[in-house]
């Protein structure tokens, strides 16, 4: 099924713009920093907020679904919540881009179904194969998306992660183990609900955008091994946190 049609040369019916400025999400805000960290997880807002004291520039970011605050790190970054799932992610994306953000690290968890991923690993996808529909609807075909070159190699140099593919999907329940099997043959290690589709619109926004992952469990390879289970701790997080906002300082001394 195609979604994106090559010869539509129509408007959407809404855009970011025309949502941001509608009179149920009006707001005073004109402009934000141009590099925003989003986190696709729980309590790295929380985090970032009580351990560097940093402001709230924004109350509500005006998205079409729930808006959330943001915050300010310094004065070229800011950071909040990504929503969850692809779709709500390219929410974001969108509103952050009509807000005047040029890159974004994206920062979350996977699943990992590769021996050579330990719970707790890092990793900087190199690729990301797209198995969510929101990609669709940007490009009439597309396998895979991958990210700005030089924020992934400045991400893989402050985490030590590997550069491997994952899988993002929208099927949280069909997640089988003969897709996983397909899958690894691909080369991925894991799979998310959000890499793929955060950086193939980025990329058709013009948005610099990388992402660092953490492993949060482990899938079985069958239907007889032990189930999976989460293992993710409080010190795990932080370091992802703190790794996160090293990369989005490295970032910005590049002038990315």
């Amino acid at each position: 099924m195609q979604w994106k049609y090559e010869g539509d040369v129509t408007k959407p019916v809404l855009t970011a713009k025309e949502n941001i400025a509608s009179s149920h999400n009006a707001t005073t805000i004109l402009k934000l920093p141009h590099i925003a960290i989003l986190f696709f997880m729980h309590s790295g807002v929380d985090y970032l907020v009580e351990k560097y004291d940093c402001p709230l520039i924004l109350k509500k970011l005006p998205r079409f679904l729930r808006g959330c605050p943001v915050y300010q790190l310094n004065d070229n970054i800011c950071f909040l919540d990504g929503g969850r799932g692809a779709p709500q992610a390219v929410d974001t994306i969108e509103t952050l881009s009509a807000l005047g953000v040029k890159t974004i690290l994206s920062v979350g968890m996977f699943g990992t179904f590769r021996s050579e991923v330990a719970l707790g690993d890092m990793i900087v996808p190199a690729k990301a194969f797209v198995e969510e529909g929101t990609s669709l609807h940007y490009y009439s075909s597309i396998e895979y998306a991958e990210p700005d070159e030089r924020i992934k190699e400045i991400a893989g140099s402050l985490t030590s992660g590997k550069s491997v593919p994952i899988v993002s999907t929208d099927g949280v329940y069909r997640q089988t183990f003969y897709k996983e099997q397909l899958w690894r043959e691909k080369g991925a290690v894991g799979v998310d609900m959000e890499t793929s589709a955060v950086l193939s619109v980025s990329k058709y926004l013009g948005i610099k955008a990388a992402s660092v992952l953490m492993a949060s469990d482990k899938h079985p390879e069958n239907s007889n091994a032990p189930k999976w289970t989460w293992n993710v701790t409080h010190e795990m997080r932080y370091n992802l946190f703190e790794r996160a906002k090293m990369i989005a300082e490295a970032v910005e001394k590049n002038s990315l």
